[in-house]
């Protein structure tokens, strides 16, 4: 067994020091142009590595676990309430089955008047089960919005329709 792991490493070292003289070499050597057709040409060989991205993090700071959503089918009971720092809105999404949750997502871009998406996405709780396909009301997770003008309304998307809700 010991002398199977020595060849696999002798083999590796030897596959890696190939590799890496091919491309130093390549480096330095001038580039060739195939003249006998596109049967014989062949990509140049990479030069570079591929280009690593650094994400900047701040310390202590974790970010929320965001699931993909889709836009729910329809929306009911919606609505806006008025609070002392802004406003609550709630209500109840139709969903595709029992393991979907719903929760408003804010419209990117646009300030005022506000747009939420109602969108539908599965619950961490239920990914290893299996759920009937069978449309189902679900209550949408409630969404305080902080505010200082309080708008009169506020658009609420779904797949069927946009929903003006007036903000009470």
């Amino acid at each position: 067994m010991l002398r199977f792991y020595v060849i696999a490493t002798f083999a590796s070292a030897a596959l890696l020091g190939s590799t890496m003289a091919a491309t130093v070499g390549g480096l330095n050597a001038a580039p060739t142009l195939a003249t006998a057709g596109p049967a014989m040409m062949t990509p140049p060989p990479r030069t570079t590595a591929p280009p690593q991205f650094a994400i900047p993090v701040r310390l202590g700071t974790a970010a929320p676990l965001v699931m993909p959503a889709t836009p729910a089918l329809d929306g009911r009971y919606l609505r806006a309430r008025r609070t002392a720092s802004g406003y609550t809105l709630s209500g109840q999404a139709l969903a595709k089955d029992a393991c979907q949750g719903a929760r408003f997502d804010r419209v990117l871009g646009n300030l005022f008047p506000p747009e939420f998406y109602l969108n539908q996405s599965r619950r961490p709780g239920t990914m290893g089960l299996m759920c009937v396909q069978r449309l189902t009301w679900v209550t949408v997770a409630p969404l305080m919005v902080a505010s200082k003008a309080r708008p009169n309304w506020v658009t609420v998307r779904t797949k069927k329709k946009a929903y003006r809700v007036p903000v009470q």
